[in-house]
């Protein structure tokens, strides 16, 4: 009965003139910057933020930025900035956590899609001729996925017979995968490919009639599979 009566009377209350329940401007520019993040499927730049909102300076956007920033320090969730874009994400710590949830669902790429991705990143800007070797299967439906998922893209044609499209990984990738560059991805080195893998895709790099100045190590090389499901 209290609470109702205490909630009747915060109704009655005259806002506008108290400034317990008043919002100060900065503090509505920052709960609407922080609704469009919150609804948007991908990242955003300050500049569409700002196209969204309507009648406000870019500087200001920036700055409703850096308080939820703030304000989220200490939450399970964090803003990030990708690429000049702006999300809203799970914090590192929390992700074994999600994935024990979503263990044993479906995921959006297979096995072959992502060995696929991984030529384009650590190899790029890659022909499909290229990956085709490195994988030795035809890739071509994956890339086209991987292109559909906005993953990839084509960056130009390679100035050689047939100028084949060269491609690359593009900014969706870096935030898919919590990078804020290419720089951020993990040395070869680390990804302990078995003796028998490392020589397949060595063999497969040097069939490649591309001529380079120093020939490429195993090291230079990305995943390399030989099935194709």
């Amino acid at each position: 009965m209290e609470e109702e009566n205490l909630l009747q009377n915060a109704e009655k209350l005259p806002k506008k003139e108290s400034s317990i329940y008043t919002k100060s401007a900065f503090d509505i520019l920052k709960t609407r910057v922080e609704a469009i993040l919150f609804v948007a499927d991908s990242a955003l730049e300050a500049g569409e933020i700002r196209s969204w909102i309507g009648e406000v300076s870019l500087s200001d956007v920036r700055m409703a930025l850096r308080a939820i920033a703030l304000d989220y320090e200490h939450r399970a969730f964090e803003l990030v900035e990708v690429n000049h874009k702006y999300q809203i994400r799970t914090r590192e710590e929390h992700l074994p956590l999600i994935k024990k949830q979503y263990a044993g669902k479906a995921r959006s790429l297979s096995k072959n899609a992502l060995e696929t991705l991984a030529i384009v990143a650590y190899r790029q800007p890659v022909t499909r001729a290229q990956i085709n070797a490195l994988r030795q299967v035809d890739s071509s439906s994956i890339v086209q996925t991987l292109k559909e998922k906005d993953l990839i893209y084509a960056s130009g044609t390679r100035k050689e017979v047939g100028n084949p499209l060269e491609y690359k990984t593009t900014a969706k990738f870096l935030e898919v995968f919590g990078l804020t560059s290419l720089n951020e991805l993990p040395n070869l080195r680390s990804l302990q490919l078995n003796l028998d893998e490392q020589k397949k895709a060595a063999l497969a790099l040097n069939s490649l009639e591309e001529k380079e100045e120093t020939p490429p190590s195993v090291e230079d090389i990305g995943y390399s599979e030989n099935d194709e499901s």
